[in-house]
């Protein structure tokens, strides 16, 4: 039999307080079913596995798909129980380092605990600073089936660090449309912000709404559309602390370290006399967002005669991911590799060798593009192992060509810190933006790349 399940966390009447209370609440006509008190010396590894490093390992790019600083550790001073004040609580914080890099720590129940449907409670106090993302949420078990968002995400809480008052929940999923759609609510408190005491983060999941409440009140509800049998499904628990990426933005030097999400306690409770309907069967195709991308694509965009990549695809990721075709427009061979990005959010899309491939022997990347004159600005961006390095497409001037082309040229000292002896994305670009910096609906012709002397 399948679970409904809830996170509940109780304080009686003084929800936002730094107080925490002993007594498990008792729900009538609700079952404990899984909990976690955070009140020995350890972590509970029966509860919690950890997600390590820069997302790599994962199968994603560097940055965990969000353009990410932080690598994930499952050292003490990243992540541990600890009293705070009267609180015995899951402590996640992220550090920067002596290098200017950043650690923090992701813990999860993948594999551990997962459920469908019920009540999600968690009591917890968060950081705070310019460019830091602590995040409660969920991913569908199925994520090692279907990509992101055709899993499903229920994000629980998140609150952006330069606007510490304010917690945002969101639900991501594929829409009818083979779009990454989403639907979001947010609620500002009144007085002072959420690292300066403890609150109730609720979810209440059906298999007709998602509702969400902060401290015992109703904030927000989502009816479940057809189109949103990902939360038909169950999902797995996640905690953790970004730094940097594509919503909260880059660190500055109003931002201080340590910062740490403290989590007083998580309890699941089921529903009594709750029937779970069957979860509906995965369609890989009509899931998926995107498009099902033609084999060999990639090849379009690299020079006829440059052989030194060896086999690559090419992989869209984010909101505002491109849709990709080709064209018979170009500058080198046949065809070219074509984006069409559809605006309004991040996004991009990065060629992926097939094996890693040492470049050391450059000293520069060429490749040409066709794109309108309100395209000013993108990031261009080169991964190699665990390291990776952007550069703005607007402090380089390109070479007119033929075909509506424009040709530029960049040094590979340009992109500082890549380890040239193990390239691994030779090309991507994200983020094309007009003059005012919002994300442009344009449609870019990419072809001829290559590394030279």
């Amino acid at each position: 039999m399948l679970l409904l399940f809830a996170i509940t966390i109780s304080c009686d009447n003084d929800t936002a307080s730094n107080e925490s209370e002993e007594v498990t609440t008792v729900y009538e006509g609700w079952t404990l079913e899984w909990s976690d008190e955070f009140n020995t010396t350890e972590i509970n590894t029966n509860n919690w596995t950890y997600e390590l490093g820069d997302g790599t390992d994962y199968g994603l790019p560097v940055g965990w798909g969000n353009n990410e600083k932080q690598i994930y550790t499952q050292r003490s001073e990243n992540v541990s129980i600890v009293k705070d004040g009267e609180v015995s609580a899951l402590a996640i914080t992220a550090l920067e380092d002596a290098t200017g890099g950043y650690t923090s720590a992701k813990l999860t129940t993948q594999n551990l605990f997962s459920a469908r449907f019920g009540r999600v409670e968690v009591r917890a106090k968060m950081p705070k600073g310019q460019g830091l993302l602590p995040a409660i949420w969920m991913l569908g078990d199925n994520k090692d089936q279907i990509s992101w968002p055709g899993c499903g995400e229920i994000d629980i809480a998140e609150v952006v660090g330069n606007e510490p008052s304010k917690f945002y929940s969101t639900l991501h999923y594929t829409s009818a449309e083979n779009k990454h759609a989403e639907k979001q609510g947010s609620t500002v408190l009144p007085d002072g912000d959420f690292s300066d005491a403890y609150h109730i983060f609720t979810l209440d999941w059906t298999p007709e709404s998602v509702t969400f409440s902060l401290d015992g009140q109703k904030r927000y509800m989502f009816l479940i559309e057809n189109d949103m049998k990902e939360f038909l499904r169950s999902a797995y628990l996640i905690l953790n602390v970004a730094v940097g990426g594509n919503w909260p933005g880059e660190t500055d030097e109003t931002t201080l370290f340590p910062q740490t999400m403290y989590t007083d306690y998580i309890r699941v409770y089921s529903k009594d006399g709750f029937e779970s309907p069957e979860a509906p069967v995965l369609d890989i195709e009509e899931e998926t967002a995107g498009q099902i991308i033609e084999v060999g694509i990639a090849d379009n965009a690299i020079q006829d005669t440059f052989t030194s990549l060896g086999g690559l695809s090419v992989i869209a990721y984010g909101p505002g991911a491109p849709d990709i075709s080709s064209s018979a427009t170009a500058i080198n061979g046949d065809k070219s590799l074509v984006y069409d990005f559809s605006g309004g959010d991040w996004g991009g899309a990065y060629l992926l060798l097939d094996t890693p491939t040492d470049i050391s022997a450059f000293n520069q990347i060429k490749f040409s593009l066709n794109k309108p004159d309100t395209f000013v600005n993108a990031e261009i961006k080169l991964e190699a192992g665990a390291t990776n390095a952007l550069v703005f497409l607007k402090d380089y001037s390109g070479i007119e060509l033929t075909n509506g082309f424009v040709e530029y040229t960049i040094p590979l000292a340009d992109f500082i810190g890549l380890e040239l002896s193990g390239l691994t994305v030779p090309f991507s670009i994200w983020n094309p933006q007009d003059a005012n910096d919002a994300f442009l609906e344009v449609t870019v012709l990419i072809d001829n790349i290559y590394f030279a002397m």
